[in-house]
């Protein structure tokens, strides 16, 4: 079932990358402390955040080079994002394939969804766009990030769901999802 959601770009793109680029770890934090660790925060009853991570065993450039080969990501990630067409660069309009959850009958909901592309080569990506009004509204800032870890990477996917009656509960349902796409990236790239 492929299933495509109307969205219009946001203005909250500008601190969505103040934080993708001033968020590193700390001095006193070894990399492997942060190996597969994942968290949700209820900030309120419509704002949590999803943070995941998992330290890949790869320079910085494997890991994007893997992440950012759109045509080939359904090969190695079997749920959350599968692809991305479009004007990959800062500000570029895309379409992002991705699997969330199962209809009905079992079957994956392969959804696709327009967003304007926040984008740092080599660094980070993501969108912050509106959510349909059918599934609460509001917004998600979703980043994906690889960070140097000494001769490691320490590969961030993190969301945060703002001004949506269901927050926690998409936190609840991303966390488990975004793991496994980490973990199957992490194989990815170090097999």
């Amino acid at each position: 079932m492929n299933r495509s959601f109307p969205f219009a770009s946001t203005a909250v793109a500008a601190p969505l990358l103040a934080i993708a680029f001033s968020s590193s770890l700390a001095a006193d934090t070894p990399c492997d402390a942060r190996l597969m660790s994942g968290s949700i925060a209820q900030l309120s009853q419509t704002h949590a955040t999803v943070d995941t991570s998992v330290l890949i065993n790869a320079a910085p450039e494997e890991v994007w080079a893997t992440l950012t080969d759109f045509d080939n990501m359904a090969s190695w990630s079997t749920g959350t994002l599968q692809g991305m067409t479009g004007n990959i660069r800062d500000g570029g309009s895309v379409t992002i394939t991705f699997i969330f959850g199962t209809d009905e009958t079992g079957e994956p909901n392969v959804m696709e969804v327009p967003h304007t592309l926040i984008y740092a080569d080599g660094q980070a990506f993501g969108w912050s766009d509106p959510f349909p009004e059918d599934i609460g509204g509001g917004h998600d800032n979703h980043l994906y990030r690889v960070e140097a870890c000494g001769d490691q990477t320490l590969f961030v996917q993190s969301d945060e769901i703002v001004d949506n009656p269901y927050a926690a509960s998409f936190a609840g349902q991303l966390l488990p999802m975004y793991q496994t796409c980490n973990a199957e990236l992490k194989a990815a790239v170090e097999n």
